[in-house]
């Protein structure tokens, strides 16, 4: 966790408004994007995303900062609230098209027929991400889509260090084998990170 975010965190502890809009505005975007991409409804993506920051700002005096960041902390707590969230509705949870609710992955400058290609070929990565084991799906959309360590992703899904690598390494290897099964290959790169 950053230095400023440490600061951030105790003045907003003292009730310091200014400080408390600046951990709200900065992690809202991800918030919320985390929701809508788990939801695939708007209306319940904000919702989510305001109690999370309610519950946590709530929590705020009693948070103790460890090796995890503010934003693995607000992501646990977004992730109990989309479990309850289907657990009210009786069902699982809907596939969506994560791409949609992320930071473009294309270069705006490239030209419109690179673009469509990408697009495309996007798109068919993630109808294969959406074959992947829900676990096995989650580390991915944690470590490769949303950039989060080792730690952090075994902190949100509960898990150790050593299990996160493993379901990370399956999930890659499967998508390999979806991705030769499908005839893809090209159109982009794929890290393990």
């Amino acid at each position: 966790m950053s230095e400023n975010e440490n600061i951030m965190i105790a003045k907003a502890r003292e009730g310091d408004r200014a400080a408390l809009n600046a951990l709200v505005s900065s992690h809202w975007p991800s918030m919320y994007r985390l929701a809508l991409a788990k939801t695939g409804n708007p209306e319940d993506a904000q919702e989510i995303a305001q109690d999370t920051f309610l519950r946590a700002l709530a929590a705020l005096p009693r948070y103790k900062e460890t090796n995890a960041t503010f934003k693995t902390y607000l992501s646990r707590i977004a992730l109990n609230l989309i479990i309850d969230y289907y657990r009210k509705r009786g069902r699982a949870p809907q596939v969506v098209d994560i791409a949609e609710y992320n930071e473009p992955i294309i270069d705006p400058d490239s030209r419109p027929e690179e673009s469509a290609v990408n697009a495309e070929w996007r798109g068919e990565v993630l109808g294969l991400l959406a074959r992947l084991p829900a676990e096995q799906r989650q580390v991915i959309e944690l470590r490769i889509i949303q950039g989060l360590s080792v730690a952090d992703a075994a902190r949100i899904m509960g898990k150790s260090g050593a299990a996160i690598k493993m379901l990370q390494q399956r999930a890659l290897k499967k998508l390999k084998d979806l991705f030769t099964e499908h005839g893809l290959t090209g159109g982009g790169e794929a890290g393990a990170g």
